[in-house]
């Protein structure tokens, strides 16, 4: 059974105790009896198929004649233009730090879902409220709570959905980054091909009345092919071995987004947006620092979780900003940043870790799947 945790209000399974484990958790700045539960969630996701639930998401819903101009305007990457097309676009402050991040997926008519960290609701919420235009051209609806949101994602993914719901499902009829209008069983469904772990897999968005049936349908139908539940602990370890960046951990206001390394979602020639001056000042005078993916070694009861100082001799050049143990690559990682300099694939350095220090090397990013061919397949 669930081993429970809480985001913004919400409860939420850290891990999965499987029958006979106590569940509770036995708290440590070290690894302790969850380590090979996570593990066990981890890699059923990567070799199999596994259910998240990430209903405590936030969700809004921006439509009217004025929303695209709008909306746009508060995003520095350009929106989807197709109906059914999903992006990845990021609120921006005026020093072009990262505000907020959403995944935007555009509808028929002048409409477009949003969704954004759980624990992101009142702060994006009041963000786009205030930024609404008088003149009643925008409508913004909060549907967090009416809707819940339930992910399948591993190789056989495809083949487990496919069983419960008559749209195809096949690269040439639903591709990676879009979204339709659809059923799960009796559910009508918003499936959207993407997912925070890098695998093969949908998101399927619903009232939330429905939320136990589509549940069920995805337990009978999985059986099969053994798939479990998977909790957040496995989902952060899963999307640190893809090197993607948080929302409030890797992804804040202190950081620009071309330090985030994102500068691929920032579009300064589409027009003006928050934040698009002082990215062009940055892109003219260069980043002072660069997020990175480290491999920790020679450590074997902690990891990473976050705030560790990364050190080069003798002099701090940074910190990690999140951290876990990639239980299918086999590796202690960290996610942060370091100062100009101190970024190049192959750098070693230490991280202090419950005040010692461990050697580390900076890696390539996404050391699971660089190429997405799973995400694609």
């Amino acid at each position: 059974g669930a081993v429970w945790g809480q985001r913004y209000g919400w409860e939420r399974p850290n891990w999965f105790a499987p029958v006979g484990v106590e569940r509770s958790d036995v708290w440590s700045f070290r690894r302790t009896n969850y380590f090979p539960h996570v593990a066990r969630e981890h890699r059923n996701v990567r070799e199999n198929v596994g259910i998240i639930d990430i209903t405590s998401f936030s969700k809004f819903r921006v439509s009217g004649p004025g929303a695209e101009a709008w909306l746009d305007r508060l995003v520095c990457r350009r929106l989807p233009r197709r109906v059914g097309r999903i992006h990845l676009a990021h609120a921006l402050t005026p020093q072009g730090g990262v505000r907020s991040e959403f995944t935007i997926m555009r509808d028929v008519g002048d409409s477009f879902y949003l969704v954004s960290s759980g624990a992101a609701e009142r702060f994006d919420g009041d963000y786009l409220t205030k930024h609404l235009p008088d003149d009643g051209s925008v409508r913004l609806d909060n549907l967090t709570t009416s809707h819940a949101t339930l992910v399948v994602a591993g190789p056989n993914a495809r083949a487990v959905l496919s069983k419960i719901t008559e749209t195809e499902l096949d690269d040439g009829s639903f591709g990676w980054l879009t979204g339709q209008h659809t059923h799960v069983g009796l559910a009508p469904v918003r499936l959207m091909r993407i997912n925070f772990v890098g695998e093969l897999g949908w998101e399927i968005h619903h009232p939330v009345e429905y939320q136990r049936h589509i549940f069920l349908e995805l337990l009978r139908a999985g059986a099969e092919f053994g798939i479990g539940q998977c909790g957040m602990r496995a989902m952060d370890s899963l999307r640190i071995e893809k090197s993607y960046r948080m929302w409030a951990q890797d992804l804040t206001r202190e950081y620009t987004i071309l330090e985030a390394g994102l500068g691929r979602f920032a579009a300064t020639d589409k027009g003006e947006f928050v934040g698009r001056d002082a990215l062009i000042r940055q892109q003219a005078a260069g980043v002072p620092r660069q997020f990175v993916t480290i491999e920790v070694n020679d450590i074997a009861d902690a990891d990473p979780i976050g705030n560790e100082p990364l050190w080069y001799g003798e002099t701090m050049i940074g910190r990690a900003t999140a951290g876990a143990y990639g239980h299918f690559i086999g590796k202690s990682l960290a996610l942060g940043y370091v100062d100009h300099g101190h970024g190049a694939v192959g750098t070693d350095l230490e991280i202090e870790i419950l005040g010692e220090r461990y050697p580390a090397r900076v890696i390539p990013e996404s050391p699971h799947d660089p190429d997405n061919e799973r995400l694609r397949g």
